[in-house]
């Protein structure tokens, strides 16, 4: 589980500083894209969700927060398995796995996965994605 949070305000953060966030967001459930209030001292401050993995997560203290340099969004997955392609389709990212077909939105979430028994060819096609499986002929519309 990781959380990336973007101050919305024009403040510089030391990165250990995200303990402090852990122990304040602990409970809550964040999901990527909303805005988190966090008292400071008696004060508001403000955080976008950059990246919650899954979203929503509910924070713990086993939930990674990282804080993102304002200005800068990074978004990171770990993948089950070595790529053996990746393709761009509208705002989703296709990543062909060994046997394997894995699609994320622009937020690096997942909205599909399938394996597959015999993966021979993923192709991009204006109907949607065609995946060529052993003697199956498979088409994901996105």
């Amino acid at each position: 589980m990781r959380v990336v949070l973007k101050p919305l305000t024009n403040v510089e953060l030391p990165q250990d500083f995200a303990e402090v966030l852990r122990a304040k967001l602990k409970g809550r459930e964040v999901k990527t894209g909303e805005v988190v209030t966090v008292n400071i001292l008696g004060k508001p401050l403000e955080f976008k969700v950059v990246q919650a993995v899954p979203s929503p997560v509910r924070v713990s203290e086993k939930t990674a927060i990282v804080i993102a340099r304002p200005g800068v969004d990074v978004l990171e997955i770990e993948l089950p398995g070595k790529p053996r392609d990746v393709y761009i389709y509208g705002d989703n990212i296709i990543v062909v796995l060994e046997n394997e077909v894995l699609i994320l939105n622009q937020n690096l979430e997942e909205i599909y996965r399938e394996k597959f028994e015999n993966l021979i060819k993923v192709i991009q096609t204006k109907a949607g994605l065609v995946v060529v499986d052993g003697r199956r002929l498979k088409l994901i519309k996105v």
